[in-house]
């Protein structure tokens, strides 16, 4: 499967490493030159556990959509301002604040990977 194995050469990533309320994290997105995301990694929680699971087949759901043509303007918008635990202060200083995980995810793939006119 490509998601084992190593971003290309023509491949640009980014990783991002956080805590939220005390719950370490890391997310890692890959883009092609022209901008388009193509794989998103987030890993919180400790191995086996719940958490990371869940962030697991979250990852692994983004992922799957990108590759299928899903614009990322869609898992921004639809997790931009969720609510639920670990929430709060993060250690991230481009993300100061999150409402949850997955506003964590929408703030900084935004900032990672601006879409259209924000674009550089």
């Amino acid at each position: 499967m490509r998601d084992t194995l190593p971003p290309s050469r023509r491949e640009i990533e980014v990783t991002s490493t956080f805590v939220i309320d005390g719950v370490p994290g890391q997310l890692a997105t890959t883009a092609t030159p022209s901008g388009e995301v193509g794989r998103v990694d987030l890993r919180a929680g400790t191995r086996g556990s719940t958490l990371a699971g869940l962030t697991d087949a979250l990852s692994s759901a983004i992922t799957t959509a990108l590759r299928a043509g899903a614009p990322p303007a869609t898992f921004i918008d639809s997790f931009r301002r969720t609510h639920y635990v670990p929430a709060g202060t993060t250690s991230d200083p481009d993300v100061p604040y999150a409402t949850s995980l997955g506003d964590y995810l929408a703030q900084r793939l935004h900032y990672n990977h601006p879409d259209g006119p924000e674009r550089p």
